[in-house]
């Protein structure tokens, strides 16, 4: 025997109980995607602020390996305690007196000179930046150095910054309503 066999159509007209069926599924599937952008925009968010925080970082540690060139060129004027600075803010750069003879600086002048082009960079180089070195008691031949800045983040939330890295004196005189800084903590040993 022959059999016939019933052909089929691809687009079959839906029974009545699936009516609007695929639209459902249309909207759920947007719902969803819609979902996952935002995810990826937060990750893309997010990952740029870190970018971000990586940046000063990597200047902070090419600032406080330049210090620590600095003071190994004039080692009289550091073991004089004249890299020392317990005011972590200030606006401006500090302006130094320029030498009698360019040949012949004395270790302060030298000093000077360094640590207001250094501050300069600082200033520059990293947002409402500030730094507080300090010679360690213990050991004469290592100095402290903690660079201070405000993520741009931060200016907008004042709830991000942790403060707890920072020394107690490096934040004398700063509000409570002004944003909290970001301390990176280095230490130079010549």
């Amino acid at each position: 025997m022959f059999f016939m066999m019933r052909r089929q159509t691809p687009f079959a007209a839906p029974n009545a109980r699936q009516r609007g069926s695929s639209l459902l599924e249309v909207l759920i599937a947007t719902l969803v995607l819609s979902f996952g952008m935002l995810g990826l925009a937060g990750l893309a968010a997010g990952s740029q602020r870190y970018a971000k925080m990586a940046q000063f970082q990597s200047v902070g540690v090419a600032l406080a390996a330049d210090l620590g060139e600095r003071m190994r060129g004039n080692i009289a004027g550091f073991q004089s305690g004249l890299y020392a600075r317990t005011e972590a803010y200030s606006k401006a750069a500090p302006s130094a007196k320029a030498c009698a003879d360019k040949s012949l600086c004395t270790p302060g002048e030298l000093a000077s000179i360094d640590m207001a082009q250094w501050l300069g960079d600082v200033l520059r180089r990293l947002p409402e930046g500030g730094a507080y070195v300090q010679r360690d008691t213990v050991n004469p031949l290592a100095t402290d150095i903690w660079l201070i800045w405000i993520d741009p983040k931060q200016a907008t939330d004042l709830s991000v910054a942790r403060d707890d890295d920072c020394p107690a004196n490096a934040l004398k005189g700063r509000a409570s309503s002004e944003p909290k800084p970001r301390c990176m903590y280095y230490r130079i040993s010549l």
